[in-house]
């Protein structure tokens, strides 16, 4: 076990870095051979909401980069320092932050483009690497037909902007979005121009969004810098008040698959990130981390916990 009050400057930055580049191998498991995993995973904020509470957690259970919210930067940037020291703290880089632009709209894109502008710079200057884009305007009296050009248009202004920051931007599909369809991910994504918009999947969002995650997967796995991995109970889970998600195992989606197709990308520009959108109501957060985690080591993959006085205790994984 790592201590975090061991490291140095030099060693986060070099931490920062490595973005998922180690191998590790993996115990036998009941429905996986034991194979050599490429890629390391990261988690996104979400799930905890504030920064420093989900970034204990995940300084605790190994996970090994963070993604949150450009807007959530922006405000840690002017009001409380930056983001930076509590980053350091926890010794979990920065990888990724999740940032959006309106595609229906032409009056919006050059407010959103710098809006954009302004996330790449602190995102850049927290050593990340990624802009996960997802696409705003809503989908009441929505048809992507109606709105071709401009989706196109504004999608790859947006990806040139964060391009010209020295940043990768990735679409991320979204239910809600005007983009959430199977259809819409498979129009959009041969419309615009791939040397600046490339794919960040969530593999979550595309099952409750009708669509089959694992073609998705397949069909753009050249695209793909980044990803949301996250797992869907159904629908008949929305009721419990998060939008059906659950921790990794517990779902519907075909983790293995996906993640097995990930291992023919030698790098990415970001990472795998686990995600999910709100714990179950009868378990926390760290409890539903803790049980991804779990899962995740079963399939071969390698978690390094750091410990500082204040990082939360994993508890055991709920049965």
């Amino acid at each position: 076990m790592t201590n975090i009050n061991s490291f140095n400057r030099r060693d986060f930055m070099r931490l920062a870095g490595v973005a998922g580049a180690a191998a590790v191998l993996a115990p036998n498991f009941a429905f996986e051979a034991a194979k050599t995993r490429r890629h390391q995973i990261g988690a996104t904020g979400i799930l905890w909401g504030p920064p420093e509470p989900g970034l204990k957690d995940i300084a605790a259970l190994g996970f090994v980069g963070y993604e949150t919210f450009g807007n959530v930067i922006e405000s840690w940037d002017k009001t409380k320092g930056g983001l930076g020291p509590l980053l350091e703290k926890y010794q979990t880089p920065l990888i990724s932050s999740f940032c959006s632009g309106d595609v229906r709209d032409p009056a919006k894109r050059s407010r959103d483009i710098e809006s954009l502008k302004r996330y790449s710079k602190l995102v850049k200057g927290l050593g990340g690497k990624i802009i996960v884009y997802c696409a705003d305007g809503g989908r009441r009296d929505y048809d992507y037909k109606a709105y071709k050009q401009n989706i196109v248009d504004s999608m790859n202004d947006y990806a040139k902007a964060i391009t010209d920051e020295g940043l990768i931007c990735a679409l991320h599909p979204h239910t809600g979005t005007p983009i959430e369809t199977q259809e819409e991910i498979d129009w959009v994504m041969n419309a615009v121009d791939t040397k600046y918009m490339r794919f960040a999947p969530d593999i979550g969002q595309i099952q409750k969004g009708g669509g089959d995650p694992v073609k998705v997967v397949k069909d753009y796995l050249s695209l793909v810098e980044h990803m949301h991995l996250k797992d869907f109970a159904g629908q008949d889970q929305l009721k419990n008040g998060y939008q059906g998600y659950c921790a990794l195992g517990e779902g519907q989606v075909n983790l293995t698959a996906i993640l097995d197709m990930m291992e023919k990308k030698k790098k990415l520009g970001g990472m795998i990130m686990y995600e999910q959108d709100g714990p179950n109501r009868n378990r926390p957060a760290l409890r539903e981390a803790t049980v991804t985690k779990d899962y995740l080591v079963k399939l071969g993959y390698k978690f390094e916990p750091k410990t500082i006085a204040e990082a939360a205790t994993p508890p055991a994984a709920a049965q």
